[in-house]
């Protein structure tokens, strides 16, 4: 089964959110909300927005997911 678009647009809004001692902040079901919202906000269907996010959470950038999971250790306090 893909996680293409779901839960790959999912875990690009996760990404961009808070980070606590817990971990990430947003859930999946929380970021779902936040996109159906945002599509619904630009006149664009979920689907296609969260395609859309897929494809850039997919092609994100060897640095920028360095980045996302220093901002992780960081929170967790192990740096």
């Amino acid at each position: 089964m893909s996680r293409h678009p779901y839960t790959y647009a999912d875990d690009f809004v996760r990404a961009l959110g808070p980070v606590s001692r817990n971990g990430v902040v947003l859930s999946r079901a929380d970021a779902t909300q936040i996109i159906e919202g945002i599509a619904k906000a630009i006149g664009m269907s979920h689907e296609e927005l969260a395609t859309k996010l897929s494809y850039a959470e997919q092609n994100k950038s060897e640095e920028d997911s360095e980045r996302q999971v220093q901002r992780l250790i960081r929170a967790l306090g192990y740096a």
